[in-house]
């Protein structure tokens, strides 16, 4: 009968050592079996006779207590040649030891600095004796210690080192729209690593139940493994559910023939568990900023604090003075739908959908929005959040937009000229975001609200077209979809959800119906007028 295989360093790494041990040094000696572990004694003999093949544990304090003459890397020349599998320290390592340990090929293991040698000795032992903790045990404890490293607020990064050191595969964070938050791990530097990062951003994979982040949170599933095509690999994947939502996920990826155990499940949940811990407090942490760097922005746009004082507040608050933004002033069009604080979250949903960098803040029943980029960059945002609205709420936002500021004296111009646009956007009750440098038409047209001859011009200049008919409706939405995309065929088809050949048609028959030849200039012109007449008729 075959003797039973020895754990090796890396095995016990997942199965005794504690929760932040990482190997240092030595890599290549982590696939070594251990016979037995001892740890050094601060008197003679250091250790008891060494017959190769054990964990040699230490404290660098111990060391000094034993001898102040001796040095980490004389010591692990010495176990060395005593053959050792590994050498675990608790204490700082420096880079002659990490050398040492490299050039001899035995593996060096910085223990956390809240590790017991005596118990680390202890948990090795009841392992090597055949006595192992169950895995339910062994994961209650790595809860508990991960709970541990969450509240020295050590960072999503951290865990995923922490975890792929223990697990011995490569740890990943997805936010809930599957972009990378951490990695670590050996995949990581591999040629391998961009497609794997590719595949783990398809959605298809994951299960339904993955994807709908409030069932997810309240059915909270177990891991589930899941290929990924061609790559010879395998993630095993858990959501993150934080505040009865997910908020992203936490795989494991290795290869595709590389077994899993019950241990691994439970590590990958729990790991998730503390990540939605790490991802709650990181999240308040960027609103409690965005709330304070919006404050100081009303106080300098209320003229309480002058330009300088602002400047500086921003400035420590991470505000960029040679990034341009480009203003939003948002509201809803009625009393009654939606409310400042839903459009705001509505804001910092669609700008972190977007990838845009954007500071939001209520302002009275409105919400301004100081968007990184130009205008074309800010009206994406207000187009995204007008349709969140309409779909969320069946509601509508106006919205107007500011000329892009380079400084912070030119913000307080953009908000005014963003307040300005808002305003006209609301009178003449637009659809679409209105800028700033747009309004030049709606200025004169102002001068003629409630008069007779606004109607007339509607009326003359779209003849049959005026007639309240579903199909006349059907060719203004049209019409009013071919401005708003600037004449541009192809993405008014697709801003109409129909084939460009469907288009085609609805054009000529509205130069069949009205006699509109939209070919020409003064013809679309007047046109583009009434139809932004009929808005306020």
């Amino acid at each position: 009968m075959p003797a039973p295989s020895r754990p090796t360093i890396r095995a016990l790494l997942r199965m005794a050592l504690p929760v932040g041990t990482t190997i240092v040094a030595g890599h290549q000696g982590g696939d070594r079996p251990v016979t037995w572990v001892h740890v050094l004694n601060t008197r003679p003999p250091a250790f008891p006779e060494l017959r190769g093949g054990e964990l040699a544990l230490l404290s660098l304090d111990a060391m000094h207590l034993l001898s102040d003459k001796l040095t980490l890397v004389g010591l692990i020349r010495d176990l060395a040649e005593m053959e050792v599998s590994g050498i675990g320290v608790l204490g700082e390592i420096g880079r002659p030891a990490q050398e040492a340990a490299d050039e001899l090929g035995v593996a060096l293991l910085r223990l956390p600095d809240t590790a017991q040698l005596r118990n680390v000795e202890r948990d090795i032992a009841q392992v090597l004796l055949g006595t192992p903790p169950s895995p339910e045990q062994r994961g209650h404890e790595i809860r508990e210690q991960l709970l541990q490293l969450s509240t020295e607020n050590r960072g999503l990064e951290a865990l995923s080192e922490v975890i792929a050191a223990m697990v011995g595969k490569t740890v990943v964070v997805q936010d809930k729209r599957l972009h990378p938050l951490a990695a670590a791990g050996a995949l990581t530097e591999s040629r391998l690593w961009p497609d794997i990062e590719d595949a783990l951003y398809d959605t298809n994979p994951l299960p339904a139940l993955f994807r709908d982040r409030v069932e997810v949170a309240q059915a909270s599933p177990d891991p589930v493994a899941i290929p990924l095509p061609n790559l010879g690999m395998q993630r095993l994947v858990a959501p993150i559910v934080a505040g009865k939502m997910g908020r992203g996920f936490l795989s494991l990826v290795f290869p595709r023939d590389e077994p899993y155990d019950a241990l691994d499940l439970l590590i990958t949940r729990h790991g998730a568990a503390v990540c939605a811990l790490e991802m709650a407090k990181e999240k308040a942490i960027r609103e409690a900023q965005k709330r304070v760097q919006g404050n100081v922005l009303e106080q300098f746009l209320g003229g309480i604090i002058n330009e300088s004082e602002a400047l500086l507040r921003l400035t420590r608050l991470g505000y960029q003075p040679d990034q341009r933004y480009t203003t939003l002033y948002i509201s809803g069009v009625r009393e009654n739908t939606p409310t400042a604080r839903q459009i705001e979250a509505l804001c910092n949903e669609q700008a972190g959908a977007l990838g845009f960098g954007a500071l939001v803040q209520p302002y009275g029943s409105a919400v301004i929005v100081f968007c990184e980029g130009d205008e074309n960059t800010a009206r994406d945002l207000a187009l995204a959040v007008q349709g969140r609205v309409e779909e969320r709420y069946d509601a509508a936002v106006a919205c107007g937009l500011g000329q892009c500021a380079g400084d912070l004296r030119a913000w307080r111009e953009s908000f005014e000229q963003a307040r300005a646009a808002h305003r006209t956007a609301l009178q003449w009750r637009l659809s679409a975001p209105l800028a700033f440098n747009e309004m030049g038409v709606y200025r004169l047209l102002s001068l003629l609200v409630g008069s007779a001859e606004l109607s007339r011009f509607y009326r003359e200049t779209l003849g049959e077209l005026a007639s309240a008919t579903p199909q006349n409706a059907e060719f203004i939405a049209t019409l009013e979809a071919f401005f708003e995309e600037h004449g541009n065929l192809t993405r008014t088809a697709k801003r109409l959800h129909v084939h460009r050949n469907t288009l085609l048609y609805r054009m000529d028959r509205i130069k069949e119906i009205s006699g509109l030849d939209m070919d020409n200039p003064e013809t679309r012109l007047a046109v583009h007028l009434a139809l932004r007449i009929r808005r306020i008729l």
